[in-house]
């Protein structure tokens, strides 16, 4: 029983933190003109573009669910009343925390599927590039 726990221990625990750190990760929504760039172990630029095609840049902190397959960005770090998004790290999902009436719950803003992961120099000149195609 203490081989397999230590088994455990040893070779699954460190797995299952390896995943937790999505550092150099790039995943790019280039119909939204959207990205995120995983700057640090704790911290990600939000790159968004709204209605009127104005490109903003933002650092949010980031930690995964432990139970469920989700990244989550807060404003400040280990505050968890500022849940701000959440990426569902398999589908690339991105949901959206909002106040309700009823408390917080979250709003998906990004389908499945309009996101993918890349691996680029500079994802803002990227998304700036990706809207002077579409001016064009």
């Amino acid at each position: 029983m203490k081989i397999v726990i230590i088994t455990f221990v040893l070779f699954i625990s460190p797995l299952t933190l390896a995943n937790n750190d999505f550092q150099g990760e790039q995943f790019l929504c280039s119909k939204l003109l959207w990205g995120f760039d995983f700057i640090s172990s704790d911290k990600v630029k939000v790159i968004s573009t709204d209605i009127n095609n104005q490109t903003f840049v933002k650092e949010y902190y980031y930690e995964t669910d432990t139970e469920l397959p989700y990244i989550n960005l807060y404003l400040d770090e280990k505050k968890i009343r500022d849940l701000t998004f959440s990426i569902h790290y398999q589908t690339l999902r991105v949901d959206i925390w909002t106040m309700t009436s009823g408390g917080n719950t979250t709003r998906e803003i990004i389908p499945e599927g309009f996101c993918q992961k890349i691996q680029i120099k500079n994802i803002l000149n990227h998304i700036e590039n990706l809207k002077n195609l579409v001016k064009n």
